[in-house]
């Protein structure tokens, strides 16, 4: 027996279910305050006297944050160990929050997010790895399974939660709502994993390095989101681009030294591992795709309530939530590579039927498709996250955690902002041409669908050609 899995029954058994309640805690936390606070934006512009565009920076800064720390963190969490890295994120989440209740200003409200967003990187960050390190080979795939429902049922839960608090007692209890949670986060993890083995205690944090990172994901991200506000002129977009990959490049560089490396780019060398993360990028690509244009199609083409719209667009969380357990399951028994491969085929049947929607669709073709799409996601997840961790070495395990993190919120930061470029290209295309209102936008949403149907191939291929974990080899022999 590896001198690995003794230290793991000798010592991390115990912790299994603790961590994961903790996990699921975190996780839920970050997951329901990101879809929680969508509902609250108008109220909040009207309440502090904003524009829309500098409202939408209430959601914008909570992404970039975590987009440009979870990496770092991953790293950090192996030094330190996991108790630290949830208790900062517990306290930086919780104060983040108290501040954005008393917010006085929609200034003083997006840097009271930005503190809120490094809490939630912090926990977010460390989930994976420590449920990765704290459950068996043999049972990873429920231990994540777990962690995925928790994150559909975190989307379901926030818009009609955030409706209801709003009516009740108004949006600044959206936040106020969290300060109990987050209290509970910290007795939980003061109770259950103050005694938790640091990871990689020796492990050297490469400052310069976590720096560079930082500076090059915050930079990219930024000037992103302000050229696709018209905030940012063309000339300004492509400086920044340049600035955002000097700092990449610097991040390559240092890493390549071993006294100022952060995460240690060989674990990029892993085909399981680059594979399975790129085909998560770009299903998590198509899936934001589908979810900033339906409630528009929806709205616009169909005319349907904003609530009537809400309960059609959980179809696709809910599914999630259901095949999560049973996926998780399986790939404790089946090759990862096989049931994600099912999973994004599935996916990509569901893209079809949504970009051959018309104005006159019927909503019960609309749900099918819906439902397909949820199901292929929710066979699709699990399998490759466990894929992902079951990559990495039990030293590398919170930088893969950091790193597959980052990867899914980049994924859904991109796909936004393509699907909408694409969308405004092509509509704004066939109006100048004199098509109609619904006919340019019908167009424009075919043409989005045609570019995601290439991104959900594209996935498909990488899923089934990203080999076989070890844990793989073991199934079949």
């Amino acid at each position: 027996m590896k001198e690995e899995e003794v230290f793991f029954i000798t010592d991390l058994k115990s912790f299994k279910y603790k961590s994961l309640i903790i996990s699921g805690l975190a996780t839920f936390l970050g997951t329901l305050d990101s879809s929680i606070v969508n509902v609250s934006l108008p109220t909040i512009g009207n309440d502090l006297g904003t524009t829309i565009d500098l409202v939408g920076w209430v959601v914008l800064s909570y992404a970039i944050t975590i987009i440009a720390l979870l990496m770092v963190f991953g790293a950090v969490s192996e030094k330190k160990g996991y108790r630290l890295t949830y208790l900062l994120g517990f306290t930086f989440f919780i104060v983040g929050s108290i501040l954005c209740g008393i917010s006085f200003s929609i200034y003083f409200l997006i840097f009271a997010r930005i503190i809120q967003g490094v809490g939630a990187a912090l926990m977010i960050s460390a989930g994976p790895a420590l449920i990765t390190r704290s459950f068996p080979e043999s049972e990873r795939g429920r231990g994540l399974s777990i962690i995925a429902m928790v994150v559909s049922a975190g989307l379901m839960l926030g818009p009609p939660l955030g409706g209801f608090i709003i009516a009740a007692a108004g949006w600044r209890w959206i936040f106020f709502v969290n300060f109990p949670l987050g209290l509970l986060g910290i007795y939980f993890t003061e109770k259950f994993i103050r005694d938790y083995p640091v990871t990689n205690p020796d492990k050297k944090l490469g400052f310069p390095s976590a720096i560079s990172l930082s500076m090059g994901l915050l930079i990219l991200m930024l000037s992103l989101s302000l050229y696709s506000r018209h905030i940012l002129g063309f000339h300004y977009l492509v400086g920044f681009l340049l600035l955002s990959a000097i700092s990449f490049a610097l991040f390559l560089y240092y890493e390549s030294v071993p006294s100022s490396s952060l995460i240690g780019l060989d674990i990029f060398k892993n085909r399981v591992f680059t594979y399975s993360g790129l085909a998560m990028f770009l299903v998590f690509i198509t899936l934001s795709s589908v979810t900033i244009l339906m409630p528009f199609y929806l709205e616009q083409i169909k005319n349907l309530k904003p609530e009537v719209v809400g309960l059609i667009l959980m179809t696709v969380p809910v599914c999630g939530f259901i095949m999560a357990p049973l996926s998780g399951y399986l790939s404790d028994k089946v090759q990862a590579r096989i049931i994600t491969t099912v999973g994004v085929v599935l996916m990509l049947i569901g893209i079809i039927l949504v970009g051959k929607l018309m104005v006159d669709s019927k909503i019960t073709d609309i749900i099918l498709a819906l439902i397909i799409i949820g199901v292929g996601m929710g066979v699709f997840g699990t399998p490759n996250t466990s894929s992902i961790m079951g990559a990495a070495r039990a030293s590398q395990l919170g930088a893969a955690s950091g790193i597959l993190a980052t990867i899914r919120s980049l994924g859904i930061t991109f796909g936004v902002g393509l699907a909408i470029a694409i969308f405004n290209f092509y509509q704004n295309l066939f109006l100048q041409n004199g098509a109609d209102k619904a006919d340019a936008f019908i167009h424009g949403y075919h043409s989005v669908y045609k570019f995601i149907m290439v991104v959900t191939f594209a996935a498909i291929i990488l899923s089934f050609m990203r080999g076989k974990n070890l844990a793989d080899n073991k199934m079949t022999n």
